[in-house]
C-alpha cells in the first residue's frame, strides 16, 4: 500500500515535469505504475500473473482498460490478478491512460520462454476450427472482431485466461460480447490436455515470428 501511495506522488510530479512532452508523460506513468507488475519493458511476470503487455496495438490496449473500467473484467471475487488490474485501471485519467497506451503500443514485443509442453496436434487442430477466423492463421488478431493479438503472450497466462472463460470469470456478462465469443469457443476444451496442447500451439506463433524477425534483421 505505501509503494502505491508513492507511486500517486511519482505521477503527480511526472505529470508537473513532463507535461509539455506526451510521450516523455507515457514512460514516466508506464515506470510508476505499470512496471512494478508488468516489466520494465512490458515483458509481464508470472509471480504476480501479469502478462508480456510490449508491442501490444493501441485499439486492443485500449478495449481491455475500457473492459476493466465498465466492470466486465476483473468483477469475480475469485479473480484476484483481474481485481488488481480493474483498480489501477481508475488510477489514471482518459489523457493519460492514452499516453500510457501509446508508449506500451511502441514497446518491442516481448517473446517469453516455453512453460507448458505438449503435443500441438489437438491444438492446431481445435484452432483452425474455432479460433482462426477471428484471431487469424498467424495469431496477430483482428480489430474488425476485436480479437486479440496472441504472439508474445506467455503461455501460462494464455493459460489461465482460458479457465476463466471456461468458469465465468470472464465473458459472462451480457455486455461483453466478445468476452461471450471466447466463452462459447473456450467450452470446446474438454479437458487438460487439451489445453495444453492449444496454448503450445499458440506458442508457435511467437516463435514464427521471432524466426522471420531474425531473418530480416528486426
Amino acid at each position: 500500500m505505501r509503494y502505491f501511495f508513492a507511486s500517486l506522488l511519482a505521477l503527480a510530479l511526472g505529470a508537473h515535469v513532463f507535461a509539455g512532452d506526451p510521450s516523455a508523460m507515457g514512460r514516466v506513468l508506464f515506470q510508476n505504475l505499470c512496471a512494478q507488475c508488468h516489466g520494465a519493458k512490458g515483458e509481464g511476470n508470472l509471480l504476480v500473473k501479469s502478462p508480456s503487455i510490449a508491442g501490444l496495438p493501441e485499439w486492443y490496449l485500449q478495449a481491455q482498460i475500457e473492459n476493466f473500467l465498465a466492470g466486465r473484467r476483473g468483477f469475480h471475487p475469485q479473480d484476484p490478478d483481474g481485481q488488481i488490474m480493474r483498480t489501477i485501471s481508475q488510477v489514471l485519467n482518459p489523457g493519460q491512460t492514452k499516453q500510457v497506451i501509446e508508449y506500451v503500443s511502441h514497446l518491442p514485443r516481448q517473446m517469453p520462454e516455453a512453460t507448458i509442453k505438449a503435443d500441438v496436434t489437438a491444438g492446431r487442430e481445435l484452432y483452425a476450427a474455432r479460433c482462426m477466423e477471428c484471431h487469424r492463421f498467424n495469431g496477430e488478431g483482428e480489430l474488425a472482431f476485436g480479437a486479440a493479438p496472441l504472439v508474445g503472450l506467455q503461455d501460462w497466462y494464455l493459460a489461465s485466461q482460458l479457465k476463466k472463460y471456461q468458469t465465468g470469470m470472464r465473458g459472462v456478462l451480457k455486455e461483453d460480447v466478445n468476452g461471450q465469443k471466447m466463452a462459447v469457443s473456450a467450452s470446446f476444451i474438454e479437458d487438460e490436455a487439451t489445453l495444453k496442447s492449444v496454448v503450445a500451439y499458440l506458442r508457435t506463433f511467437s516463435k514464427e515470428l521471432r524466426k522471420n524477425e531474425a531473418e530480416f534483421g528486426k
